[in-house]
C-alpha cells in the first residue's frame, strides 16, 4: 500500500505553483487524469497544463494512444498546454468507462494541472502523481442545482474514479441516489477496475462525504487509486440558497485521509460578503472547536460534515483528523452586486469555487506561482483578478517575500493564535512576470484564487500532504536535517516511520534487495496526534559522491493488514545534486564610505536552482541572506579594507564552497567647510570662502547650495566654484550647503551654516529752496530703518562744498552755508546697526539773491467774475539761478502758490463770481522767491483790474417724456438779474425752448440753456431728457367666430409693465387684459388702449366677424316678375372667401362665385338655363364643412 505526500498546486492563468516539502514532493513520473462531467458536455475543452523545473519530456496519452505532438519537450520553469481529445470526456454515470483515461509520463519529475472550461464555466486541478495516491477518500461536494442555470441541460453531482492497478476493487457508498436510478443513497456497492478504467457516479442532489475505498480484490492487493471529486454545474449563496445563474463546475482531485490533520487557520477570500465552509471528519465522536467555542452537536462521526459561514479568519481545532474545505459564493449573492443593470460590470465578480485546505502541520516555506495570461486558453477565460492568501505563524511574517520583496499588502493578526494572513493582490505584477516566488524562514499555506465576471478559482497554492503516520525519511547523517533530496559529497540516513510494528523489513537500494529483518525492533517512537508511531533506521548511512538518481524501496509485513495484503512497501525517489559554484562581480575595487557598491551573483547552479545567496562584507556586521540573484547595493559606513566572500545553497538545500574573496578599499570622506564675508546685507556681494579638508586626496570639486528662491541665471543658486560670490536680493535666513568631492570621487557629507541677510536701510532728504543770501541751509534728513524706525542708524553728510571739516556733518538733519550761488551734489550715506550701509546723492542748487517779479493779465478788458483770470509770468532771477516760489494774491488773500515755476508760465486764478454791482475793481499781487520763504530773496509786482459780473442759469432737470406726446415748452431762467438774452441749442428744441418728441425720435437728448449778459459775460446749463415709446401691440385687425360661440384674441406687445382697456366690454370676459375671451353674439367694433408705466399709450382696432349658418332654398323662379328672381343666401357675407359652385344634372359646372356679390340668377353665359334640378356646394373657406344640396330652377 503507498502512503505518499503531495503539494496542492493552483494553474496557469489561476495562478499554479511549484511547491517544495520536507521529504514530500508533488511532481511525479506518471499521473492519471479523468475529463469529468461539464454542463456543456463534449463541447467543452480539457488541457494539461504541464512543467517542471528541469529541462525533460513528457508523454501523453489517452487510452494508451501517444495524443498529436507527443513526447513534448519540457522547459525548465516554462509551461507547456496539451489540448485533450473530446473522445476522452466522460459524461455517463454508473458506466464503466474504457480507453479514455489520460495518462502522463515524464523523463524527469514533473507537475501537471488539469482544467475543464466553456465560457465562464470553468475548474482546474493539480493532479497527483501516481506514487502519492491512497486507497480511502470522503468526497467533497456542495448543493446540487437541478437544471445548469441558462443552460438548459441537467447538472449532477460527481465523483470520478481511475484505476492506476489492473485487480483494483472499489467499494462505494453514496450519499445520494444515482442519477438513472441504479443505486440507493447509503447502499454500499463494488466496482472491479482495471489499469486505465474509469467509473464515474452522478446524482441530481449533493453527494458531499460518499465514502470510497479500495478494497482486497482476489489477488488480495488494495490497490491505490486517483478519485476526483465536484460538479458538472453548481450556483449557491449556501446551503439553502441556490444561485440559478451565477455558477461554475467544480472538479479537484481529492487527498487520502491519511493526509488529514486536526488543526486548521482559514483566511477570508477578499471582496466578499462571507464565505462558506465544511468540515469533513474520518472518525467518530470527533470533537470540534471553531474559534475556541465548541460546536453543537459536540461530537461528530465519519461520513458527516459541518457546515458554518464566515467573514473573518477562524481557527479549528479537532480531536481527529479532519478535511476543511473552504467555498466561494455566487456573484448575484453578494449584496454589493445587487441593483447593477444588465451588461454592466458588478463591483465584485466572481462565481462558485471550492477549495481544500491544509492543516498547520502541513506546510512549505517556498512556493513558486506561475500566473499566466487569460489569453492561453481557447476561448479565454473571464478570469481579470488574481489574489494570494498567505497563513503563517507570526514569527516568520517579517522574513515572508514576493520575489524577494516585500509583500505589498499587510498581515492581518488572526485573534490569539499566533498565526497571521495576507491578502496579496498579484493581478499587476502578473501582466509584467508570470512568476511569482513565495518564500520565507518558517512554514507557511498559500491559496491562489481570482475573479472574473461569472466566474473564478481558488486552490490550494503551496501545503504538505504527507501521510503523517507512515513515510520514510531522509536526513543527512551530520546535520541531523531532513532533506528533499541529497547534496554531492553528503552522508544520508535513512529512518522508516510505520503506525504499527511490522514483523518483517525489507530494503531495497537501488534494485539491491537486502536480506529481510524479522521482527526488528524499532530505534524509537511518538505520539502523533494520538497515533503511536515506530520509527526503523536503515542498518547504515550512505555516502554519496556523484550526482545520481536514486531509488530506496522497503517492504514492510503489517501484522494487522484490516483485510488487505499485509505485505506492503514505501518506494522514495531522490536525486543526489552537484554542490553550486558560488560567483560574484563588485561594481569597483575601491569606494568611499557610504558610498554604495554593486555586487552581481554570477553563481552557477550546477544542480538545482539556487535559493539563498550568503554575504559576508568583512566589516564585522552580521552575515546578509537574500533570497534573489538580482545585483544589489552594499554600503560600507567606515573607511578601510574589506574582504567580501559569499557562499549559495540551492533548492535542494546544497551549499557550495565559499568564494576567493574580492578586496575592497574604502576610501576616507573629505570634511567640507566654510566661511563667508560680513556684513551681510541684501543686494550686496557676498563671497564664501572654501576651508575644506581632503581627508585622502586632493579635493577637486565644490557644490554650494546657497537656498536663494530669488535667483536667476544672471545670479544663479548653485555654484561649483571653490570661491563663489552670491548676491542675495532679499532679506532673510538662508541656509548655506557646500558639498566637497575628491579626486577618490568621495563626495562629503553636506555641511551647512545659516546666513542670516540683513535690510537696507531706506535713505532720503529734502533739499530745501535756497539761494546765497540764506544764513545757512538745512537738509531735513527722512531716512529709516526697513521697519521704519531710526534707531542704531549713523549718518555721514557730504555738501558738494569746498573741501574741509565744514563740508561734511554726522548729524541726522545736515546743515551748510554755501556762499556762492552755483550747482552742487549733497550725499547722504547711512549705516544699520548690523553694519548694512546705504548711499544716496541728490543735485541742489543756491540760487542768486536778486529775483524780478512782473506778469501780464490776458483779455484784461473782459474778464467775467465766473471765469478764470488767466495771468502770464514774466518773472526772472538776476544773475544765476531759478525761482524757488510764486504766490499770487487778489485783494490781499492768496488765492494760488507754486514751487520751482517754469519760466513764462501760465497760470488760471479763481475770484468768487458775483451778480452784484455789475462791476469791481481788485488789486492783483505777485511775489517771486530765489531762496526760502523765509529768507531776504524775493520780489513784489502789483496789478489794478476790473471784473464784471456775471449771470447765474437755473435749468431744472427734465422729466421723461412720450414720442407721441406732441410738443412740450422747456423752462430754463437766468436768476442773477443780470441784462441780457438767453437761447435753447439742441435736436429738437426751439431756441425759445419748445421741444417736439416726434421729431427727435425715441431715446436720450441733450437741451443747452445759454444766458449772455449785455456785459458779454455768460452762463449755461446743459440737461438730458428721455423720449419714450409708445408701446406697440400686434393684432389682426379682424376676427372671425362662430355664431355663439368664442374666440381668444391672439395678441403680442414688445414691452412690459403695461396696462390694457378694452372697449366695449360687452362679450369679453376681460377687458383689462391682452388677450380676452370673446363670446360671438353679434359683428362688433372693439378698441383695445394699451398703456405704458410712463403713461403712453397706443390705440387699435379689432373688427369681429361672426360667422353665421347659411340655410339656401330649395327652389327660386328666375322669371323677370321681381319676387325670387335670384337665388338669394343669407349670411354668405359672413364668409368673405368662400366659394358657390352649381352643377347640372350632368355634372356640368354652370356657377362659380368667389364670394357671393352677384348672385345665381339661371342664367349660363348670358343663356337661361332650362328649368330643372340641380346641384349645389358651397365652401365656407374657414374650417366649416361644405353645405351641398338640390336646387329647383322654375320659371
Amino acid at each position: 500500500m503507498y502512503r505518499w505526500v503531495f503539494i496542492i498546486w493552483a494553474f496557469l492563468f489561476f495562478p499554479f505553483v511549484n511547491a517544495e516539502a520536507q521529504n514530500t514532493s508533488n511532481k511525479g513520473k506518471e499521473f492519471w487524469i479523468a475529463y469529468t462531467g461539464h454542463i456543456d458536455g463534449a463541447t467543452s475543452k480539457m488541457y494539461l497544463y504541464i512543467t517542471s523545473d528541469v529541462n525533460t519530456t513528457a508523454d501523453v496519452r489517452i487510452g494508451g494512444l501517444p495524443v498529436s505532438g507527443s513526447p513534448f519537450l519540457i522547459t525548465a520553469n516554462q509551461v507547456q498546454g496539451v489540448s485533450i481529445d473530446p473522445a476522452a470526456y466522460i459524461g455517463s454515470s454508473d458506466v464503466k468507462e474504457i480507453g479514455k483515461a489520460i495518462q502522463v509520463i515524464a523523463e524527469k519529475p514533473v507537475v501537471v494541472y488539469s482544467h475543464i472550461f466553456k465560457a465562464a464555466r470553468s475548474a482546474a486541478t493539480l493532479v497527483l502523481p501516481t506514487k502519492v495516491l491512497g486507497r480511502e477518500y470522503y468526497t467533497t461536494n456542495y448543493i446540487q442545482n437541478k437544471q445548469g442555470g441558462n443552460n438548459p441541460g441537467p447538472a449532477y453531482s460527481q465523483f470520478t474514479i481511475v484505476a492506476v492497478e489492473d485487480n483494483t476493487l472499489v467499494e462505494i457508498t453514496p450519499k445520494a441516489n444515482e442519477r438513472n436510478g441504479r443505486h440507493n443513497a447509503g447502499q454500499t456497492f463494488q466496482v472491479p477496475l482495471n489499469k486505465g478504467e474509469i467509473y464515474q457516479y452522478q446524482s441530481d442532489t449533493d453527494l458531499s462525504a460518499s465514502h470510497i475505498i479500495s478494497i482486497a480484490s482476489a489477488s488480495g492487493l488494495c490497490k491505490p487509486i486517483a478519485v476526483f471529486s465536484g460538479s458538472s454545474w453548481v450556483g449557491f449563496c449556501n446551503d439553502l440558497t441556490p444561485s440559478g445563474n451565477g455558477g461554475d463546475n467544480l472538479y479537484q482531485q481529492l487527498y487520502p485521509i491519511t493526509a488529514w490533520g486536526k488543526e486548521f487557520i482559514t483566511a477570508p477570500f477578499i471582496h466578499k460578503p462571507y464565505d462558506i465552509f465544511r468540515i469533513y471528519f474520518s472518525k467518530d465522536n470527533t470533537s470540534l472547536t471553531i474559534n475556541g467555542v465548541a460546536t453543537n452537536p459536540a461530537t461528530f462521526n465519519k461520513g458527516t460534515f459541518y457546515e458554518f459561514t464566515a467573514a473573518q479568519a477562524n481557527s479549528i481545532v479537532a480531536s481527529e483528523p479532519i478535511s476543511v474545505v473552504q467555498y466561494q459564493i455566487s456573484q448575484t449573492c453578494d449584496p454589493d452586486n445587487v441593483g447593477i443593470p444588465n451588461n454592466t460590470p458588478v463591483p465584485h465578480p466572481g462565481d462558485p469555487e471550492m477549495t481544500v485546505l491544509n492543516p498547520v502541520e502541513q506546510t512549505l516555506n517556498k512556493i513558486t506561482v506561475y500566473s499566466a495570461l487569460r489569453s492561453q486558453t481557447v476561448p479565454p477565460t473571464n478570469i481579470t483578478q488574481h489574489y494570494i492568501n498567505i497563513i503563517i505563524k507570526d514569527e516568520f511574517k517579517a522574513s515572508f517575500t514576493v520575489n524577494g520583496l516585500a509583500p505589498e499588502g499587510t498581515f492581518v493578526p488572526i485573534g490569539s493564535s499566533g498565526y497571521s494572513y495576507l491578502q496579496e493582490d498579484v493581478t499587476a505584477r502578473s501582466t509584467i512576470s508570470a512568476t511569482h516566488t513565495l518564500m520565507a524562514d518558517g512554514g507557511f499555506s498559500a491559496i491562489a484564487y481570482g475573479y472574473g465576471n461569472v466566474e473564478s478559482y481558488g486552490y490550494l497554492a503551496g501545503a504538505d500532504a504527507k501521510n503523517l503516520y507512515q513515510n520514510l525519511q531522509i536526513f543527512n547523517a551530520t546535520t541531523r536535517v531532513e532533506r528533499t533530496d541529497v547534496c554531492a559529497g553528503e552522508t544520508a540516513a535513512f529512518t522508516l516511520v510505520l503506525p504499527y510494528q511490522p514483523t518483517s523489513i525489507t530494503w531495497t537500494i537501488d534494485g539491491i534487495v537486502e536480506a529481510p529483518i524479522l521482527n526488528p525492533t524499532f530505534n524509537s517512537s511518538e505520539v502523533i496526534n494520538g497515533t503511536t508511531v515506530y520509527k526503523y533506521n536503515y542498518r547504515q548511512d550512505i555516502p554519496f559522491v556523484q550526482p545520481s538518481a536514486h531509488e530506496v524501496k522497503v517492504t514492510m509485513v503489517n501484522p494487522t493488514p484490516s483485510g488487505c495484503d499485509p505485505n506492503e512497501e514505501i518506494i522514495v525517489d531522490f536525486e543526489v545534486f552537484d554542490l553550486p559554484t558560488a560567483k560574484f562581480s563588485s561594481s569597483n575595487g575601491q569606494t568611499c564610505a557610504g558610498v554604495p557598491i554593486t555586487l552581481t551573483d554570477e553563481s552557477i547552479p550546477n544542480g538545482k536552482n539556487i535559493a539563498r545567496w550568503f554575504w559576508d562584507f568583512g566589516d564585522g556586521k552580521p552575515l546578509v541572506e537574500r533570497r534573489n540573484a538580482a545585483p544589489f547595493e552594499y554600503i560600507y559606513t567606515s573607511s578601510g579594507d574589506y574582504n567580501i566572500t559569499m557562499w549559495v545553497e540551492s533548492e535542494s538545500g546544497c551549499a557550495s564552497i565559499p568564494t576567493t574573496p574580492i578586496a575592497i578599499h574604502v576610501n576616507k570622506l573629505p570634511q567640507a567647510n566654510f566661511r563667508f564675508t560680513t556684513p551681510s546685507c541684501e543686494t550686496r556681494n557676498i563671497t564664501f570662502t572654501d576651508q575644506s579638508v581632503a581627508n585622502e586626496g586632493v579635493i577637486t570639486k565644490w557644490y554650494w547650495k546657497f537656498g536663494d528662491v530669488n535667483a536667476t541665471v544672471a545670479n544663479p543658486n548653485e555654484s561649483t566654484a571653490q570661491y563663489p560670490v552670491h548676491v542675495f536680493s532679499q532679506p532673510g535666513t538662508y541656509t548655506i550647503s557646500l558639498i566637497v568631492e575628491t579626486d577618490k570621487g568621495c563626495s562629503s557629507i553636506a555641511v551647512e551654516q545659516q546666513l542670516v541677510i540683513n535690510r537696507l536701510p531706506v535713505v532720503d532728504f529734502d533739499t530745501p529752496d535756497a539761494c546765497v543770501s540764506d544764513v545757512a541751509v538745512m537738509f531735513n534728513n527722512k531716512s529709516t530703518n526697513a521697519d521704519g524706525t531710526t534707531a542704531g542708524l549713523t549718518y555721514l553728510w557730504n555738501f558738494g562744498d569746498s573741501p574741509g571739516p565744514l563740508n561734511t556733518s554726522t548729524n541726522a538733519n545736515g546743515t551748510h552755508k554755501y556762499n556762492a550761488f552755483g550747482d552742487y551734489t549733497v550725499t547722504l550715506t547711512i549705516t544699520s546697526a548690523e553694519g548694512c550701509s546705504v548711499t544716496l546723492a541728490k543735485p541742489f542748487r543756491v540760487n542768486g539773491a536778486t529775483p524780478s517779479a512782473a506778469f501780464q493779465v490776458l483779455n484784461e478788458n473782459n474778464l467775467c467774475s465766473n471765469r478764470d483770470l488767466v495771468v502770464n509770468d514774466e518773472s526772472a532771477v538776476l544773475g544765476f539761478g531759478n525761482l524757488t516760489k510764486l504766490e499770487w494774491y487778489i485783494d490781499g488773500e492768496k488765492v494760488s502758490e507754486k514751487r520751482n515755476p517754469l519760466s513764462n508760465d501760465t497760470y488760471a486764478l479763481n475770484y468768487p463770481a458775483f451778480t452784484s454791482p455789475l462791476t469791481k475793481i481788485v488789486e492783483l499781487k505777485l511775489i517771486a522767491y530765489s531762496g526760502d520763504v523765509q529768507g531776504p530773496c524775493y520780489n513784489i509786482a502789483t496789478k489794478t483790474i476790473t471784473l464784471h459780473a456775471a449771470p447765474v442759469v437755473k435749468f431744472d432737470a427734465l422729466a421723461p417724456v412720450c414720442v407721441n406726446v406732441g410738443k412740450i415748452q422747456i423752462i430754463a431762467e437766468e436768476t442773477g438779474n443780470i441784462p441780457g438774452q438767453g437761447v435753447f441749442t439742441g435736436q429738437g428744441v426751439s431756441p425759445a425752448g419748445l421741444f417736439d418728441p416726434a421729431r427727435v425720435g425715441v431715446g436720450t437728448w441733450d437741451i443747452t440753456y445759454t444766458f449772455t449778459g449785455d456785459n458779454q459775460c455768460a452762463d449755461q446749463r446743459t440737461q438730458s431728457i428721455v423720449v419714450k415709446p409708445i408701446p406697440k401691440v400686434n393684432i389682426a385687425s379682424d376676427l372671425y367666430a362662430f355664431i355663439d360661440g368664442t374666440i381668444q384674441v391672439n395678441a403680442s406687445v414688445t414691452e412690459s409693465d403695461l396696462r390694457f382697456k378694452w372697449s366695449p366690454s360687452k362679450g369679453l370676459n376681460r377687458d383689462d387684459i391682452l388677450n380676452p375671451v370673446i363670446t360671438a353674439d353679434d359683428d362688433r367694433v372693439y378698441t383695445l388702449t394699451v398703456t405704458s408705466s410712463l403713461n403712453c399709450d397706443e390705440t387699435v382696432r379689432v373688427n369681429l366677424h361672426v360667422l353665421r349658418t347659411v340655410v339656401p332654398p330649395n327652389a327660386f323662379s328666375p322669371n323677370g316678375d321681381g319676387v325670387n328672381d335670384v337665388w338669394i343666401l343669407n349670411h354668405l357675407e359672413s364668409y368673405p372667401n368662400a366659394t358657390v359652385d352649381i352643377f347640372n344634372r350632368y355634372g356640368e359646372k354652370v356657377f362659380l362665385s368667389q364670394g357671393y356679390s352677384i348672385p345665381f340668377d339661371g342664367n349660363y353665359k348670358g343663356k337661361p338655363l332650362p328649368v330643372g334640378t340641380y346641384y349645389y356646394m358651397i365652401n365656407p373657406k374657414n374650417g366649416r364643412k361644405s353645405v351641398t344640396g338640390s336646387l329647383t330652377l322654375v320659371r
